[in-house]
């Protein structure tokens, strides 16, 4: 059975160039698996950037969603038996992708997240989604790292997705954060997941999870050429979710996703070292 990385990159330059940077952490730090590009325009790309990734496919114009919505169609361009989905601004820090594989393959498709009851999210209260589509949870979880298993049970879960993407419009379609015009696809992975009774693989900070963003994060401490990766994140806030923090926990993901880029600094020195160890052209992200 084959198992692979699967990444998008759909209209700016940057994003093309972020998924350089991630494929190249790919081939140092999990070598034994290839990585796909999913793109609209592979001419954005060099002959020496090509040759970081093992298939390039190009998608037909008006297939795949703008901006964050393009992930939607990604299960239709599913290149392995087994997909990791990654977004573009992650980077593969450590070597242990293989406890991953093994822990999120307990369902045809998967993320790392929790179940939600309540709670605001995005621009709604999640306890009013689920009694409007009669759901007994959502699941909140970062689309950055999504694990797809072909076969009939993926098919039937890609169907609610869809039916919530066409038919719930109204009540999960919502602008992705700081995107103008993007629809966010975290709220329907989110829900399709609820009402297939799905539940998320859950990591401990001790474990050390597949992702964490940097957002709202500190005490950075990646190198992915010496495979280290720590970050501390706040355990919550008292103040309006981002004000006076309840205390700081260490976390070392196995990959970073680096939100915007950002912290920029921090994401330029990772992408310098790999790309010096791939012998390839500086970054312009």
């Amino acid at each position: 059975m084959s198992q692979g990385y699967l990444t998008l990159a759909t209209g700016d330059r940057q994003f093309f160039d972020a998924a350089v940077n991630l494929a190249i952490s790919v081939r140092l730090n999990d070598a034994k698996r290839s990585i796909t590009l999913l793109c609209d325009d592979a001419s954005k790309l060099d002959a020496g950037e090509k040759e970081q990734f093992d298939r390039i496919i190009v998608a037909l114009p008006g297939t795949l969603g703008v901006g964050c919505a393009g992930k939607l169609d990604v299960p239709e361009f599913l290149p392995y038996d087994e997909t990791m989905f990654l977004d573009s601004d992650c980077l593969l820090m450590k070597r242990d992708m293989d406890r991953h594989w093994q822990k999120l393959a307990t369902q045809c498709f998967n993320v790392a997240g929790s179940i939600a009851k309540k709670g605001a999210w995005y621009t709604f209260e999640i306890s009013e989604v689920c009694e409007a589509l009669g759901l007994a949870y959502m699941v909140h979880m970062n689309s950055g790292v999504m694990y797809f298993r072909k076969g009939p049970d993926l098919d039937g879960f890609l169907e609610t997705v869809n039916d919530l993407r066409e038919n719930a419009q109204d009540i999960l379609f919502v602008q992705h954060r700081d995107m103008n015009f993007q629809i966010a696809d975290e709220p329907i992975w989110s829900a399709a997941m609820g009402r297939a009774n799905m539940v998320p693989a859950s990591y401990t900070a001790d474990e050390g999870g597949v992702m964490e963003t940097t957002y709202m994060a500190r005490d950075f401490q990646f190198d992915p050429i010496n495979h280290r990766s720590e970050l501390h994140k706040s355990k919550g806030y008292w103040l309006l979710g981002r004000f006076f923090s309840k205390g700081w926990v260490r976390h070392s993901p196995t990959i970073a996703h680096f939100i915007r880029f950002k912290p920029r600094g921090i994401y330029r020195e990772c992408v310098d070292q790999l790309r010096v160890w791939a012998n390839i052209g500086k970054s312009e992200i």
